[in-house]
């Protein structure tokens, strides 16, 4: 039966195409920079006097079907570039290629053109759905330097843990519910020191797009939302150092640029090479050069250091016209270490963690029908520890003893993506993906193996999905993704609908709901407050794929240029939820981990300006969040042995102001302010005395333990805070600069982290830890 109606549905979608496509044209082509040559996403494109057009997409392609025979002109328009009208002439069955680069113009007073915020209005069916540029990611205040997920964090129904983490919280998920791409390649563990930056460098980034919820078949095994980040493809029109030199045919620097701040320095290169073009971006921390500084000011041995780094590079090569290969490299990684000597001993601390991600696409467009992306790609991600003991002993012998822990994922990954711009009313999107997945633990004791554990499971996934213009005010989006997981018997069916009705020409109204499932995720404790390694595992044979369902509704209302409202209200269950199993046998490799069940629900609003001298966004999010686990296994959820409760990420209310100010055509002010109910935490009851191993023989009961309360029952007051900028463009020596001062917290406001309690005196004595205070950071960007 199922196969019957499968089939029906196949005949009924390619009879869609009626006769009339043969007797009408097509044109297609890429819209780019004409400085750069760097692609232009959301341009709008018509054919004058008529109601036909279409928009670019992230890659600047474009695709307009359904065109009866005519002479036309083809207007080409985008905020902030000039005007392109290209005569065509369209003929019966005709496919006209028509690539355009556009010259930068300010906007003219008479000129109306159409924002790219205002043809994302009109073009994305997909509810909760952000584009983030990179001027607002820049424009925003920030720690020492702009931080791509600080500001996603701004957004409604995000939220971050603490201050020390920018790991994204959308809508309650934890931070591995969320995908998070770079070019189409998977990202573990998007972070340096801990979760306190996130390790793209914004300089190298072109345009990241952000889903909280409701996404498409194309993507999966997460259960909350998707980030995916496009870099720069290079700048492949200026030639700075080989002019006049046969190497500049091959390879040449159009620009270089970069930033000092308190946090590290960045540098960017880019430029052309023979049919295509290059970019480079690295970065590093200098917290180490620091205190080798300070140290030798005070004529001590440093007993550590620490520093991160990022290099990210990408190189472009047309093959063809219709044909291009894109290489991409990502490598991030932090190390750290500390040196302790002491008469008696010492202890010596390393640790080095990080990304290595690399991919090969091909991009095929061989007529205006089809679009195709093959990639190949590698992503590592791993974490090495040691920790090496020496004891001086009475006669002057040293002994000692070393624990080394090394964790480890390595993914391969095979996928395709294909575009078929079946005709007017049909655009479809389908495509596979195959990963194979090494998954590995080692840990040492004295060079003796303590544990170790080697996984190699493998995921394959088909999609399809069909954006289906019913009619002018109405659009549909079914889809499917269908899974096969190695370690699960049977396949994972996560049928998709998204739905689009123009209520009128600037409000819309939009609904999605969809089925997902998640074979991936980590060992973290939401409470942690850094995490240095996340322990990524697949869902064991014996437990179920984690679950969850997304219903969201909600408008949005166009109110002017670059200025509109959005208001949504989403219910997500969880069918499936792992945990830590607090009463598992460590003789049985079974019960590691326990099933149980959540809800997340809440509305949110978004008004947000994106030209004018004030840009930026108001957000307020209302959500609430609960789980129920069984952590006793008693076979009985009990409220009162803390099995119901709200988890850490439980916020209710969430208000974020993000503003940017351009003061004059030299400075711009920025301002951010959030506050946001306090935190969830389990209070403490009283104390008791315990027995413990290092306690003494005669008084084995000597130590004193916390008595715990209900777990997260009570709330750390609210969270407040309120950033600064200051920004203006200087020229020194003829050379562009932008100097930057920023103070994070200006209004110091006391934000409990935690609460810590000791027990040494009577009464207890409880202190409250806080997050960042007062933090003024300045920094320099210059373009060469």
């Amino acid at each position: 039966m199922n196969k019957k109606i499968l089939t029906a549905c196949l005949i009924l979608l390619v009879t869609q195409v009626p006769l009339y496509a043969q007797k009408t044209g097509r044109i297609s082509g890429f819209v780019r920079d004409a400085a750069t040559g760097e692609p232009l996403k959301f341009a709008n494109l018509i054919l004058e006097g008529t109601g036909i057009g279409a928009a670019t997409n992230v890659e600047g392609f474009y695709v307009i079907v359904g065109i009866p025979p005519d002479y036309y002109n083809l207007k080409m328009m985008m905020i902030g570039y000039r005007t392109e009208i290209v005569p065509v002439a369209v003929t019966a069955g005709s496919e006209l290629r028509v690539d355009r680069e556009l010259v930068t113009q300010a906007l003219q007073a008479e000129e109306v053109v159409i924002s790219a915020e205002r043809v994302r209005f009109n073009e994305m069916v997909e509810v909760s759905r952000v584009n983030v540029t990179l001027k607002e990611i820049k424009d925003a205040p920030a720690l020492a330097e702009a931080d791509l997920f600080r500001t996603l964090q701004m957004l409604p129904g995000v939220q971050s843990t603490n201050d020390f983490s920018s790991a994204l919280v959308v809508r309650g998920g934890s931070p591995d519910e969320n995908l998070i791409l770079l070019d189409g390649i998977e990202v573990y563990n998007p972070f340096h020191l801990g979760g306190i930056f996130s390790t793209f460098n914004t300089d190298a980034l072109a345009d990241a797009e952000f889903m909280a919820g409701g996404f498409p078949g194309q993507y999966g095994n997460r259960n909350s939302s998707v980030v995916e980040i496009t870099a720069r493809e290079g700048n492949s029109k200026g030639a700075r150092l080989f002019k006049d030199s046969p190497v500049g045919q091959y390879w040449n620097l159009s620009q270089a640029q970069g930033e000092i701040s308190m946090l590290s320095s960045k540098l960017l290169a880019e430029g052309p090479i023979k049919n295509g073009s290059w970019m480079l971006a690295w970065r590093r921390t200098y917290y180490d050069q620091l205190a080798n500084i300070y140290y030798a000011y005070k004529g001590d041995e440093p007993m550590g250091g620490y520093f991160f780094r990022d290099l990210h590079g990408k190189a472009i090569y047309n093959l063809s016209p219709t044909d291009r290969l894109i290489l991409a490299t990502y490598s991030g990684r932090d190390y750290a270490d500390i040196e302790i000597e002491e008469d008696e001993g010492g202890i010596g601390i390393d640790l080095n963690w990080g990304n290595r991600t690399s991919s090969l696409q091909w991009r095929s467009v061989p007529n205006s029908r089809f679009v195709s992306l093959l990639s190949l790609a590698n992503t590592r991600y791993d974490w090495d520890f040691r920790v090496a003991f020496s004891i001086i002993d009475t006669s002057l012998r040293e002994t000692g003893t070393e624990i080394t822990q090394s964790v480890g994922l390595n993914d391969w990954t095979l996928k395709e993506k294909l575009d078929w711009y079946l005709s007017s009313s049909h655009t479809i999107t389908t495509g596979f993906e195959l990963k194979n997945l090494a998954m590995g633990i080692d840990q040492t004791v004295g060079g003796v193996s303590w544990f170790s554990q080697d996984q190699r499971p493998y995921i394959f996934a088909l999609y399809i999905q069909d954006k289906w213009q019913i009619n002018p005010l109405f659009s549909l989006q079914p889809g499917m993704r269908i899974t096969k997981f190695e370690l699960h018997d049977g396949l994972y069916y996560e049928p998709r609908l998204g739905m689009k009705y123009l209520i009128t020409e600037n409000l819309a109204f939009k609904a999605s709901w969809g089925l997902y499932k998640q074979f991936l995720f980590t060992n973290t404790s939401e409470d942690a407050i850094l995490s240095f390694v996340d322990f990524w595992l697949p869902v064991p044979k014996e437990n179920n794929a984690q679950s969850a369902q997304h219903f969201i509704a909600g408008v949005e209302h166009w109110l002017g240029p670059g200025f509109y409202l959005s208001l949504e209200g989403y219910y997500k269950p969880y069918d499936v939820m792992l945990d830590t199993n607090p009463a598992n046998d460590p003789a049985n490799d079974d019960d590691d981990f326990i099933e149980g069940t959540g809800e997340a629900y809440g509305m949110e609003l978004l008004l947000k300006r994106s030209t004018g001298k004030l840009t930026g966004w108001l957000g307020y999010t209302w959500a609430r969040l609960n789980k129920e686990i069984d952590f006793n296994s008693d076979g009985e959820i009990v409220a009162g042995d803390g099995e119901v409760y709200n988890p850490k990420y439980d916020r209710p209310h969430t208000f974020n102001m993000v503003l940017s100010y351009q003061w004059s055509h030299r400075t711009s002010l920025g301002l951010t302010v959030s506050v946001s109910s306090g935190q969830p935490y389990t209070p403490v009851w009283g104390k008791t005395y315990t027995q413990s191993d290092f306690g003494s023989y005669t008084q084995p009961y000597m130590n004193l333990r916390t008595i715990p309360g209900t777990r997260n029952s009570a709330r750390i007051p609210p969270y407040i805070r309120a950033d600064i900028s200051w920004a203006r463009d200087i020229h020194p020596f003829g050379i562009d600069g932008r100097l930057k001062f920023q103070v994070i917290n200006f209004t110091n406001h006391f934000n409990v982290l935690l609460y810590s309690w000791s027990h040494n005196k009577s009464p207890s004595e409880v202190t409250a830890v806080s997050m960042f205070p007062i933090l003024p950071t300045i920094g320099l960007e210059f373009k060469l």
